[in-house]
């Protein structure tokens, strides 16, 4: 083997590691600048997101969850034959480093993409940025006002959706999730830059209760460009839980503003189902803050969660009690961790800001 043989010998791997690497520095280096994660965000990572999203809605199941279940089986396999491979050849140990190399070179590319098609989106212009919705410190008697506003609506409305004989919620998901695409169209009026069009989420078969396990409602997959909602959890929350994914669809990526978001457009919806669960959520996130700032005052207003309300609220509390343990906590300590890595400081406890933005944009209307 002369030298030029040798060295050609090594440039495709060179140049398979050198793309994903090139690729990941540039990224670390670009998305830090505004204006260039604005752009990469507007013109390339949504529309590659939508167009996913565009092909595989065509499947009426979640694509996600196939996605997930045939890369662990095929791990697996890959290792098992790895082993064989590596225990039947005369160098095993060069058998079992070149594989290793290529599941290694294999999760760097899908880390990659990770990067450029979703990542990208933490670090351009937030929804408050560009709504201009201008959210300050909230006082102690706003966020009674508000608190009382949504608890009142909530208990309102909690009687106008289909329950069964024992009152339970019973509205039937397979229509209120078709219904969905329609959900943000007022909000869109008010907002432009959400307006695009919207596809329906996947209900979870497989994955819904490990995801309750995990503390999770739904997940947005952005190599399907699917919104995945989990079935298992309380119906009276889920129709809030799939505008709060259908916010992520959007290039919505802090939690706190696709919670916020998630509630104003069922409340702008017209759609009595989407109503009622966005004021039960809204009035389950502003009365953990208003018991947290000022427990009297908020015993002074759970008077008001009553009839078909109470029975949704206890019935959320008691199927979300039997998850709390180490598997949640593990599972609540590692998205804290990821989401403070793409620059959001709260961390999961962004999922309680949204009561920030919900009292700036419900102010003026309990006022009136």
């Amino acid at each position: 083997m002369n030298a030029t043989t040798e060295r050609r010998k090594y440039i495709k791997p060179a140049l398979l590691v050198g793309v994903p690497v090139l690729l990941t520095a540039v990224f670390f280096i670009v998305s830090p600048i505004r204006a260039a994660a604005d752009a990469i965000t507007l013109y390339f990572s949504r529309p590659v997101k939508d167009a996913l999203g565009t092909v595989f809605s065509v499947f009426p199941f979640s694509v996600m969850e196939l996605e997930y279940a045939a890369a662990a089986v095929l791990a697996v396999w890959y290792w098992i034959r790895t082993a064989v491979l590596s225990f039947r050849a005369e160098r095993g140990w060069s058998v079992l480093l070149r594989r290793t190399l290529i599941f290694i070179l294999i999760i760097l590319y899908l880390f990659t993409v990770f990067l450029w098609i979703f990542a990208i989106d933490y670090r351009s212009a937030s929804f408050t940025e560009r709504s201009g919705l201008a959210v300050g410190s909230v006082s102690r008697d706003e966020l009674y006002a508000v608190t009382a506003y949504f608890l009142t609506n909530a208990s309102q409305r909690a009687g106008g959706v289909p329950r069964d004989s024992g009152g339970h919620w019973a509205a039937d998901m397979d229509g209120y999730i078709e219904g969905s695409t329609h959900i943000y169209d007022s909000l869109a009026k008010e907002f432009p830059f959400l307006a695009m069009r919207t596809r329906a989420p996947k209900k979870m078969y497989l994955f819904s209760r490990l995801s309750s396990w995990m503390g999770f409602t739904g997940v947005y997959f952005p190599f399907s460009g699917e919104s995945n909602i989990n079935i298992d959890a309380p119906g009276c929350l889920i129709p809030e839980t799939i505008a709060h994914e259908l916010a992520h669809q959007r290039g919505i990526t802090s939690e706190q503003e696709a919670n916020f978001l998630g509630i104003a457009a069922c409340l702008s919806s017209g759609d009595p189902v989407y109503e009622y669960s966005g004021y039960l959520s809204g009035a389950m996130n502003l009365s953990n803050a208003l018991y947290s700032a000022d427990p009297a005052a908020w015993r002074e207003l759970s008077a008001l969660i009553t009839g078909p309300m109470l029975t949704d609220w206890l019935d959320n509390s008691e199927y979300w009690d039997q998850f709390k343990g180490k598997v949640e906590e593990v599972s609540s300590k590692v998205y804290d961790g990821y989401l403070k890595a793409q620059g959001q400081e709260l961390g999961i406890r962004s999922y309680g800001a949204c009561v920030d933005l919900l009292v700036a944009y419900f102010k003026d209307e309990v006022a009136r």
